[in-house]
């Protein structure tokens, strides 16, 4: 059942794997299962590219991740949340994140055009959590957004930095909006990493 929807999920995410890049591994493939009866050095092309093609494939569809402890981090140091969501007492009632479509205006890295060739997007995602706390009553949504962020010599990219954190809160009648991470603060600062492979 497991191998059933890892597979379900990476098929529904197969566009993102519909860049130049992945095309050219394709047709290396191809081209050395072809030639593969000529001789053993193209058995070999054939499986290196072929195992190549199926990793970018297994990658690019990969479900995205958040880094929930450092979410909940910024929940319970916020003043007015930590008076209503308490570590002991929260639950989490929804969460969703899905990869944004196409390549984000915010990203002008991505709109190079050998970028292009490498991604089909910009490799940022959004999403939710829903959350409640028992105590209180209260509840919330956080919505997140996150960008791929490299901040080391090495340019290994821990895929999802937060770069907005937005809490709506719902507490006996009253409604107001906790910005606990500000995007114009943290994109003045820091830019996406744009990922060559």
């Amino acid at each position: 059942m497991r191998l059933a929807d890892y597979l379900y999920q990476i098929a529904n995410r197969l566009h993102r794997s519909n860049d130049g890049w992945t095309r050219v591994l394709a047709g290396y493939a191809g081209f050395s299962f072809l030639m593969a009866s000529q001789a053993t050095i193209w058995k070999m092309h054939f499986a290196a590219s072929t195992m190549a093609l199926l990793a970018r494939i297994r990658d690019k569809g990969a479900e995205p991740t958040v880094d929930e402890i450092l979410i909940l981090d910024h929940i319970f140091k916020n003043e007015k949340l930590s008076g209503l969501f308490s570590p002991t007492t929260y639950h989490v009632i929804d969460f969703d994140q899905e990869w944004d479509e196409g390549m984000n205006d915010k990203f002008a890295d991505y709109h190079v055009g050998l970028a292009g060739f490498f991604n089909t997007d910009s490799n940022s995602t959004h999403g939710m959590y829903k959350i409640g706390d028992v105590e209180s009553g209260a509840t919330m949504t956080v919505n997140f957004k996150t960008m791929p962020y490299s901040n080391n010599k090495y340019n290994f990219s821990e895929p999802f930095l937060i770069y907005d954190l937005v809490a709506d809160v719902s507490h006996e009648g009253a409604v107001h909006t906790e910005t606990l991470i500000s995007e114009v603060d943290v994109l003045k600062v820091k830019s996406a990493f744009v990922p060559w492979h």
